[in-house]
């Protein structure tokens, strides 16, 4: 679709040249590194913007590109619906395809509002490579490879509470016996796993056109069923979608001091450890010496504590935070799910299982359940894959780093379940908002056009995927082994 133009006074159009765009670019690198989030700009650069009101003079000019168009989104950022970190990891740079990936057609007519001027030279990473992929959107969107089947999430929701019914059955019937706690904490666990993935499949608005339903059903499937705040996600997986592993960007990868994932992390890390370690807390000292050193001891039973972190981080997001839309019924729409989420969960312990050992097990035993099975998925998604510096990242399109930096996983029909359809994780990234049922179709014309390219595309199996994972914490592990050494001085 074609972004509306919005001229000047005059009924002109503004042509930004080359020049322009490096000086504008520079001020928000400085911006940047000094840490500010709306410094004023010197008083050279407020005098060479204040001419043209279609740009702000008072501040650093935040801006992208999208469609060789540029869009000042200065006063917009901190209202953008995704969240404000999503939108910051392209300022400056041309984010045609990240915007056109993840955005409705309702999203053009607003952005239309910030339209500042065209660029006098297309973008350079407008590649040959991302008008193929661009024209095979284009192809597949005409096919209807972007509409939902409505019977297909209809039975996957269904099929998916019969496992809570399930589960709670066991617990009524058999929750005196701890074979019964067991086997209905790992259904739980299951069940929640399962509602990850569809609120994921809504949150990308997969399913409906009208972006509100498919938020009404996060809130059942995400906020209630799984205790995970809708807005929270949000602002983390459009974030990570926008810079998937790239460093300093993408939040998945942001896991100091609990787990390193590249060698950039550790040095960034333990850069001054030096000089702070006398000042280290007993905690800190610990994780620095003993867990990054031997990450990959510690990541089985890590990952069993994942599914607690993201459902405190939901309600500490949700009641300090806020709904990304800064809206008062959403906000009391998804504390609400939140509460009542905790409600059901600990009301059916207390309800069906009479011993407290039994009570803790359960509990236990289910958030294991389910952090094991949400972050292997996610593991296999991303880590152990490249990742990207910030300067390289802008050398490469869209497209590209999304298909370097994803793993598919080969499997079959229960492989497809366990994983939620994430298991076609190149072809999701590439095509976010295409339902999960025509990602297997699309694979091999992805796997096809990225082998034109000479671009690298990865598709193992789970095992080796998983072995993958490990040989990078291993990697990183020895990188963080000799840093901490050499700061601790043993």
């Amino acid at each position: 679709m074609e972004l509306p133009r919005r001229t000047d006074s005059s009924g002109s159009i503004r042509i930004f040249s080359n020049d322009e765009i490096s000086r504008l670019r520079e001020q928000l690198v400085q911006e940047q590194k000094v840490g500010s989030v709306e410094p004023v700009i010197e008083r050279q650069d407020q005098e060479a913007v204040a001419q043209d009101d279609s740009l702000s003079s008072q501040e650093t000019t935040k801006f992208i590109i999208i469609d060789d168009k540029v869009y000042d989104v200065t006063e917009f950022i901190h209202e953008h619906p995704g969240g404000y970190k999503v939108l910051s990891t392209h300022l400056g740079k041309d984010a045609t395809d990240v915007f056109h990936a993840m955005h409705p057609a309702s999203a053009y007519e607003v952005l239309a509002n910030y339209y500042a001027g065209d660029l006098a030279e297309p973008s350079p990473t407008s590649t040959p490579f991302a008008h193929r992929v661009r024209e095979l959107r284009d192809k597949l969107d005409s096919e209807g490879y972007f509409q939902s089947s409505k019977f297909f999430y209809f039975y996957k929701i269904s099929s998916n509470m019969v496992l809570l019914f399930l589960a709670l059955t066991i617990l009524w019937l058999y929750g005196e016996f701890t074979a019964g706690v067991v086997t209905s904490a790992c259904i739980t666990g299951l069940f929640w796993q399962q509602c990850g993935w569809l609120a994921h499949d809504f949150g990308h608005h997969q399913v409906f056109q009208e972006r509100w339903l498919n938020d009404v059903v996060i809130g059942f499937l995400g906020d209630f069923c799984l205790g995970f705040s809708l807005s929270w996600w949000k602002n983390k997986h459009n974030t990570h979608h926008a810079a998937t592993n790239i460093h300093h960007e993408d939040p998945d990868i942001d896991t100091a001091p609990i787990l390193f994932w590249s060698e950039h992390a550790s040095a960034d890390y333990f850069a001054d450890l030096a000089e702070m370690a006398p000042k280290d807390d007993p905690l800190t000292v610990f994780l620095n010496k003993h867990v990054a050193t031997r990450q990959t001891w510690y990541y089985w039973p890590l990952l069993s504590l994942a599914r607690l972190s993201w459902a405190h981080a939901s309600l500490t997001y949700s009641f300090t935070v806020g709904s990304l839309t800064k809206s008062t019924l959403v906000n009391v729409f998804e504390r609400t799910c939140l509460l009542l989420h905790w409600a059901w969960y600990i009301g059916a312990i207390y309800s069906f299982v009479p011993s407290l050992s039994n009570q803790i097990l359960y509990f236990f035993l289910s958030q294991a359940v389910c952090g094991w099975a949400l972050a292997i998925v996610f593991a296999l998604n991303h880590n152990g894959m490249p990742i990207i510096t910030q300067e390289k990242a802008a050398d490469m399109d869209f497209y590209e780093i999304q298909i370097v930096t994803g793993r598919n996983v080969k499997g079959g029909l229960l492989l497809d379940w366990f994983m939620g359809g994430l298991n076609y994780q190149i072809e999701h990234h590439v095509f976010p908002n295409m339902p999960r049922h025509h990602l297997k179709k699309v694979q091999p014309m992805i796997q096809a056009l990225a082998k034109e390219y000479g671009i690298s595309y990865h598709r193992c199996g789970f095992w080796q995927g998983t072995k993958e994972v490990l040989t990078t914490l291993d990697y990183v592990q020895k990188v963080s082994k000799k840093l901490v050494d050499r700061a601790y001085d043993y």
